[in-house]
């Protein structure tokens, strides 16, 4: 669903018949005075000034101490503050709004004019396109990211909101993980940013890209929607479970609560295929697979020779 923001950015391309890379700075300038700054308050932007205020022509400061790339998003966003008609007065651009110690309103007006600015840089209508023509997905990534002069991070952003579910993706940069995120709906557990990456992270995705930019490598995998998987082990569900929690060396004081956060695991994907109005077998096999995926306290337990028997005994039940 497209936002108003998203909207009034669209009308600006439309109107200038922009492509990326769009010349933000020139953008900016036909709507406002544009000065680079040093800005002495750690973690400001930018700032705009006379946002509508009559008589007087917007004034707006770039943080010049920022990277390129940074600036230039930010460009985009005070650009948005300026088109977006009930943006008005002086607004502070920080780095992050949860501690600049402003209000609602303030919240806001960032995350509007930020839709305003993606849209600007990386048009819909562009993206589409390139998401069609261009099925690996780290690849797309890497197009949108510098085609459209974006840093990997917002590119990311884009794309997770444009794509379907059951996909994610992760940015190693050293070993490192710098970001990570998923697509809407998808069940997979993504790593935390600042952690070691495992490039053995998804051992149930169908699918997974990888290609390197600027020193960092993009990752995105894609998980099946629905599993089909059979067992030919009559034992119940419980005894197979019993099986492998012994085997993988869970202590004998501390199984009934592993088992408890195995069955946990396996609820919430159940509930998660009930809201999708597609409660089979197949569709639970295939998310409970990615609910397990990314799961350090239950590594082990999901690379058992008798995880999928489990797993499929489970959904069989719960889907009669």
């Amino acid at each position: 669903m497209t936002t108003i923001p998203e909207k009034f950015a669209q009308r600006v391309v439309a109107r200038y018949s922009l492509t990326p890379p769009v010349d933000v700075r020139a953008m900016l300038q036909r709507y406002a005075d544009v000065i680079d700054a040093q800005i002495p308050i750690k973690g400001v932007d930018g700032v705009c000034l006379n946002l509508k205020v009559p008589g007087k022509k917007a004034r707006v400061v770039i943080n010049a101490s920022n990277p390129p790339l940074r600036r230039r998003f930010t460009e985009a966003h005070e650009l948005g503050h300026i088109i977006i008609p009930w943006h008005r007065g002086t607004i502070i651009d920080h780095l992050d709004p949860a501690s600049s110690g402003t209000g609602d309103n303030y919240w806001t007006f960032e995350e509007e004019a930020n839709q305003f600015a993606a849209e600007l840089l990386m048009p819909s209508e562009w993206v589409a396109h390139a998401v069609h023509a261009e099925p690996d997905l780290a690849e797309l990534h890497r197009k949108v990211s510098s085609e459209c002069q974006v840093s990997p991070l917002a590119a990311s952003r884009r794309l997770s909101a444009m794509l379907p579910a059951n996909i994610a993706f992760v940015c190693d940069r050293g070993g490192i993980v710098e970001f990570s995120g998923r697509t809407a709906n998808t069940l997979a557990k993504v790593p935390n940013w600042g952690e070691a990456f495992d490039a053995q992270l998804y051992e149930h995705a169908e699918t997974h890209y990888s290609t390197t930019i600027n020193g960092r490598a993009l990752h995105w995998w894609i998980f099946p929607k629905r599993v089909l998987a059979a067992t030919i082990d009559d034992r119940p569900w419980r005894d197979v479970l019993s099986q492998i929690v012994e085997e993988v060396g869970v202590a004998p004081e501390k199984r009934v609560r592993f088992k408890m956060s195995v069955n946990g695991v396996l609820s919430a994907a159940n509930s998660a295929i009930k809201q999708r109005g597609r409660h089979t077998k197949e569709d639970l096999i295939a998310a409970c697979l990615q609910r397990f995926d990314g799961r350090d306290d239950l590594h082990d337990f999901a690379h058992h020779p008798l995880f999928l028997d489990f797993v499929v005994k489970r959904a069989q039940e719960l889907t009669k």
